[in-house]
């Protein structure tokens, strides 16, 4: 159980998603359906948090390829559609106290988590408390997601930032909330999906950049909600800022499932001169993992999957310096963990099957 504690629920680095993570047509396909095929998802939120699921509902309606299926108050069971429990078991509409700032909304989240145990990722959208919020209220927040992450190792949980349209003296504070949730994030190795930044900052096509949107408060420069967005067609925005949002999403996602989003397929390699493993993910069973032993070693490779459980056996004896090919059958539609011991030391990589 260890293993998949230490590989799925941590990053090295953390993630950020922002507005730099918006552009639908950057993901792989491959890696869209490798979110459909290997993980569900819950979301509680109030009406600000709806941006996201009016997005992906826009995104799919102008191409079906991205099937996701937002489920009422239940985990959808769809073939080859990205599955979302949406809201808790209770009701759709999740301020902080039915979902973390109380114990009867810790146990509202925890009912979900423990009826769908096949769910991968959980996460709460803010409304506009971070605009009157102190740093002591946001820091409970941060407690608690922690609390949630030791009870659920094999959950990923995923921070939010607050929205940005408010400006004056609560755009400050809320600029302030934020910051204090992103530091915590990146100084934590969480995921961060920055709700805020997302609402700052909008893609002028004619001028083909992105542009940031702020105000001046006591001499800060402070990023509000840029006026392409003003309206309240959806859940207090536009369709396009919704879309937006729903591609941020879908991004996120496919980082989830494996995709490095840098257009490189292997998995983690080790610097030159050590030991390294090439897998091509997405997979297909049969597929191929490459290792390269600088030296002679006594190598030991397992499968493990999402649950910590071993399922294969892939190598275990001596072996010299070159490159070695195992083939890896018989494995279902998931998330795998490779281990591979040289002697010298343990690395562990992802192999995404989506048979």
């Amino acid at each position: 159980m260890v293993l998949a504690a230490v590989v799925y629920s941590g990053f090295a680095q953390g993630i950020v998603i922002d507005h730099t993570c918006a552009d639908l047509d950057e993901i792989p396909p491959v890696w869209i359906t490798a979110v459909q095929n290997t993980i569900q998802s819950h979301y509680a939120h109030t009406s600000h948090g709806g941006q996201l699921t009016y997005g992906v509902e826009f995104i799919e309606d102008a191409n079906s390829f991205y099937d996701c299926e937002v489920g009422y108050l239940t985990l959808p069971t769809v073939s080859g559609a990205y599955c979302v429990f949406d809201g808790q078991e209770n009701g759709d509409y999740v301020g902080p106290e039915d979902y973390w700032q109380t114990p009867d909304g810790l146990n509202l989240t925890r009912d979900v988590l423990n009826n769908n145990p096949s769910i991968d990722t959980s996460m709460w959208c803010w409304c506009g408390q971070c605009s009157y919020y102190s740093a002591a209220q946001v820091q409970e927040y941060l407690d608690a997601m922690t609390l949630l992450e030791g009870e659920y190792p094999d959950v990923t949980f995923i921070y939010f930032t607050g929205n940005a349209q408010e400006e004056d003296s609560g755009g400050y504070n809320r600029y302030q909330r934020n910051n204090q949730i992103r530091d915590y994030c990146a100084a934590n190795n969480k995921v961060l999906f920055d709700f805020a930044d997302l609402d700052c900052w909008w893609y002028n096509t004619s001028a083909q950049q992105w542009e940031q949107h702020t105000y001046n408060y006591g001499g800060t420069d402070v990023p509000s909600e840029h006026p392409q967005y003003y309206g309240d067609e959806y859940a207090h925005t536009t369709a396009e800022s919704c879309t937006v949002k729903g591609s941020a999403w879908w991004w996120m996602m496919s980082v989830l499932a494996g995709w490095s989003s840098t257009g490189i397929t292997q998995d983690e390699s080790s610097p030159q001169g050590e030991l390294s493993v090439f897998i091509e993910n997405p997979v297909t069973v049969p597929f191929e993992i490459s290792v390269t032993t600088p030296v002679s070693c006594e190598l030991s490779m397992n499968i493990y999957d999402i649950s910590g459980r071993q399922t294969a056996d892939v190598a275990s004896g001596s072996y010299g310096a070159g490159v070695h090919s195992f083939s890896v059958d018989g494995l279902n539609t998931g998330v795998y963990f490779i281990g591979v011991d040289d002697g010298l030391g343990f690395t562990c990589h992802k192999a995404v099957v989506v048979n």
